[in-house]
């Protein structure tokens, strides 16, 4: 009687070897398909980019740059859609001299503009990142011009005047030089993260 017992004991054993063998196959198979699923979808996953700071708000992925807003204003960022796109209210020419003498400030100036603030605040920008900030910033230009143009009207100025077009220019420039300065306050994207 022990020799039956023995061979039902030994086969018992293998059987469940044989089931431990083939759940151990299972799972390398399992963790060999999930290894190539994970080398074939190697793309980053990004979430979602906020920044907590007044005047700059850049959305590298989407592509804009909002100067002049703060947090409280983004609440409203439809109104200020709607209003931007009023057709403007002085002829292009005007607008395509302001646009044209911001930009050119923006090429001359804002390169040192960030290194200065780079160097004050410790936070270096490179060159690609740094093009990416002035071709937002480029792309604001018109809307705040618009902007700017309604609050010169407000103060009375006239439209034909100096004062109007180096009101426009350098509150426009004020803003450029603020939001650059609180966006390297903050603890935002510098191109080498």
């Amino acid at each position: 009687m022990y020799g039956n017992e023995w061979n039902n004991y030994l086969h018992e054993l293998q059987y469940q070897m044989q089931q431990q063998d083939e759940k151990i196959k299972a799972l390398e198979d399992r963790i060999n398909t999930l290894e190539k699923e994970a080398a074939e979808n190697k793309t980053p996953n990004i979430g979602k980019i906020e920044y907590k700071f007044d005047q700059l708000k850049i959305e590298h992925l989407a592509g804009t740059l909002h100067i002049g807003l703060s947090p409280s204003d983004l609440e409203n960022i439809e109104d200020l859609a709607i209003q931007q796109t009023c057709p403007p209210n002085y002829p292009m020419p005007l607008k395509q001299e302001l646009t044209g003498e911001l930009q050119q400030y923006l090429r001359e100036t804002g390169p040192s503009i960030i290194s200065n603030l780079s160097a004050t605040y410790h936070k270096p920008i490179d060159e690609s990142f740094q093009a990416i900030l002035f071709e937002d910033i480029n792309k604001q230009l018109p809307s705040r011009i618009s902007f700017y143009e309604q609050e010169a009207l407000k103060q009375n100025y006239a439209r034909e005047s100096d004062q109007f077009h180096t009101f426009i220019t350098e509150k426009v420039k004020h803003e450029i030089n603020q939001s650059l300065q609180n966006y390297m306050q903050s603890s935002g994207k510098t191109g080498d993260d």
